[in-house]
């Protein structure tokens, strides 16, 4: 019962992976109310707006990806189902283990509507493969990438700016 239960399709590799993003968000959350406080007294002067776009690039990129990769595994939790061949047609194949899907199957399904067998997927998981196997469209829209790269890397500026 209890965590457990709510725990059995997380793979124990993605769970370090989801403390270090809530980790994360918790400190960015106490730097924000730090910051706006020094700000509200006047003790800093620094306008997170005015950071050098180039900067913005160098910095945190590797962090952003961490964060983004970590979001997408706990949200492919919520596409994880009990396969049933009346909804979605007979004669479909994973190709990862390049079996039929039969009813009962637990498997995954994708942004872009590809659908495997859920330990097939994590195995290709494992293998630090962050696209779909069959059509190579990424797990985590580039859109999204740059959105939480610039999120991610304006936070770093503006915390290692404070000291």
């Amino acid at each position: 019962m209890g965590l457990q239960n709510q725990l059995n399709d997380v793979s124990s590799e993605s769970i370090p992976i989801l403390l270090v993003a809530i980790i994360a968000n918790c400190v960015n959350y106490l730097r924000s109310l730090l910051f706006a406080l020094l700000r509200s007294v006047g003790l800093s002067r620094f306008d997170p707006d005015d950071v050098d776009e180039g900067l913005l690039g160098a910095v945190g990129s590797g962090l952003a990806g961490l964060i983004v990769m970590a979001e997408q595994l706990n949200l492919n939790r919520v596409f994880s189902y009990r396969y049933s061949s009346d909804e979605r047609g007979a004669g479909l194949e994973c190709v990862v283990c390049l079996s039929g899907l039969r009813d009962g199957d637990q498997v995954r399904k994708l942004a872009c509507c590809h659908v495997f067998h859920k330990e097939c997927f994590d195995g290709w998981l494992d293998h630090l493969k962050f696209n779909c196997p069959l059509c190579r469209s990424p797990l985590v829209s580039e859109e999204r990438v740059a959105l939480t790269e610039r999120r991610v890397t304006g936070d770093l500026v503006t915390w290692f700016s404070l000291w």
